[in-house]
């Protein structure tokens, strides 16, 4: 038995010799299954399979690898304050710092309960990415993590100093809507910017486009 590193009885067959022997060979490969659970370990191959496994909600194709494996760290923590007021900020900061939100009773709310303000500054800087497809993604992003009862307005404000024409002030919501603050807004803008359920983002629950 000192010389037979197996369990095999000794009138095994070579058969089952040579079974054990692939066995332990097979056995000897490292699998490190803990790393198949750990955002910064796993292959990068297999990380959307992680995300996936720990509902991450947000993921885009252009983010780098960093990025990638920041959101699926941050998946547990995130689901935890869900439906607050720091879920919508922690979303608003992941797309830019200078947006803002305000709730129904700050200054500058308003003053109907339960609402909120989420506002994008047009200030010359911002207003290159602050398209329609922004606002969309935007908007089901604060839609997934918002509070079940409350309901918000994108809203996109000018700033003082803003040396902008009329007509790059329109070109920030829609770039085939350069002349609508002059003209008036076409009937059937409110079809083309709309929510993941393919309702219009103007619609009557308070998640509407306006200019302050």
């Amino acid at each position: 038995m000192a010389n037979n590193p197996s369990l095999l009885p000794p009138n095994a067959t070579r058969l089952e010799h040579a079974l054990a022997a692939a066995t332990a060979r097979i056995t000897a490969i490292p699998t490190p299954l803990t790393d198949l659970w750990r955002p910064e370990a796993i292959p990068a191959a297999i990380l959307p399979w992680l995300a996936w496994s720990l509902s991450v909600d947000r993921w885009r194709p252009s983010w780098s690898e960093a990025q990638r494996r920041a959101a699926t760290a941050a998946a547990i923590p995130n689901a935890k304050i869900r439906g607050s007021r720091a879920a919508a900020e922690a979303v608003i900061a992941d797309y830019d710092p200078r947006i803002t939100l305000t709730e129904w009773w700050e200054a500058g709310g308003s003053g109907v309960p339960y609402t909120f303000f989420v506002t994008l500054p047009l200030d010359g800087l911002f207003d290159t990415i602050a398209t329609a497809s922004f606002a969309a993604e935007l908007y089901r992003d604060l839609v997934r993590v918002k509070p079940a009862r409350a309901h918000f307005t994108l809203r996109q404000k000018a700033m003082a100093k803003a040396t902008l024409p009329m007509a790059a002030v329109a070109r920030a919501w829609r770039m085939d809507r350069a002349m609508a603050a002059m003209t008036g807004p076409d009937p059937a803008d409110d079809l083309n910017i709309t929510t993941e359920y393919g309702e219009p983002l103007e619609g009557a629950d308070g998640a509407a486009w306006e200019y302050i």
